[in-house]
């Protein structure tokens, strides 16, 4: 029972973990975003 307990507690305890890693998400989490870079040098080039 105690494991069972256990085991509930760790798994909703990574789902948190997860969660909360997607809702800030670390600067260098993948590749850069070449839509956002591209949409960033057009406004530049229009000034």
């Amino acid at each position: 029972m105690i494991a069972l307990l256990a085991l509930v507690v760790l798994i909703y305890w990574g789902l948190s973990r997860n969660h909360r890693r997607q809702l800030r998400p670390t600067a260098f989490n993948g590749p850069p975003d070449r839509d956002l870079e591209r949409l960033v040098a057009d406004l530049r080039a229009l000034n």
